[in-house]
């Protein structure tokens, strides 16, 4: 899940502060974070079942931490792509979710978490396959990871249905959580341009 925390970038990585192209799905628009996303992040961040599940988001979620993340979006201060989830019909915000490139994965890695009350209806993804399909189209890179805790059936079937495959167990450190245990999971180029083919045959 794509953290919401102030955090500094990895060490030892090259700048890749991207510009961040609005990508569009059936349902969702994925958009750069502005300043008007503070009020919004800070209320459907606030939720110890979502920070649990990712590494950097703090519990409680203050104001301030949105106020924080979104500074640091609006500057550039990532390397990868930030969104915003917006539903299309609306443009209400319903999440965030980042194409990062992760010293822990080495390499790309998708993460994505959204609000409570939008769970179950297959936005997140969406939202992850918008992702998969960036970084195949957009950087060249030969291989896309994905990491989820062990008792996050949620994430777990998203990233199969985005056509991962199980690497192994790890474990990492948690703001809200401690140290946890989680799957990994990875993605090559060679698999995602056989999966689009198929969907292509099949439409």
């Amino acid at each position: 899940m794509i953290d919401t925390a102030a955090n500094t970038a990895p060490t030892g990585l090259t700048d890749l502060s991207y510009d961040t192209p609005v990508l569009l799905t059936e349902r969702l628009v994925l958009r750069p974070p502005h300043e008007e996303d503070v009020s919004e992040l800070a209320a459907i961040a606030n939720n110890r079942q979502i920070a649990e599940m990712t590494s950097r988001m703090p519990f409680p979620y203050r104001l301030s931490d949105a106020e924080t993340f979104i500074e640091r979006c609006v500057r550039g201060e990532h390397e990868g792509y930030i969104y915003a989830v917006t539903l299309a019909d609306t443009g209400h915000l319903i999440g965030f979710c980042g194409l990062e490139k992760r010293e822990r994965s080495d390499g790309f890695e998708i993460g994505f978490w959204l609000g409570e009350d939008y769970w179950g209806a297959g936005y997140a993804t969406e939202a992850a396959n918008a992702l998969v399909d960036q970084a195949f189209r957009s950087t060249g890179a030969e291989q896309v990871h994905a990491v989820c805790r062990t008792v996050n059936p949620r994430s777990r079937n998203v990233i199969a249905k985005c056509g991962f495959s199980f690497v192994g167990l790890d474990e990492i450190e948690s703001v809200a959580a401690g140290r946890v245990p989680v799957e990994r999971y990875a993605l090559n180029r060679a698999a995602w341009m056989e999966r689009k083919s198929d969907n292509r045959r099949r439409a």
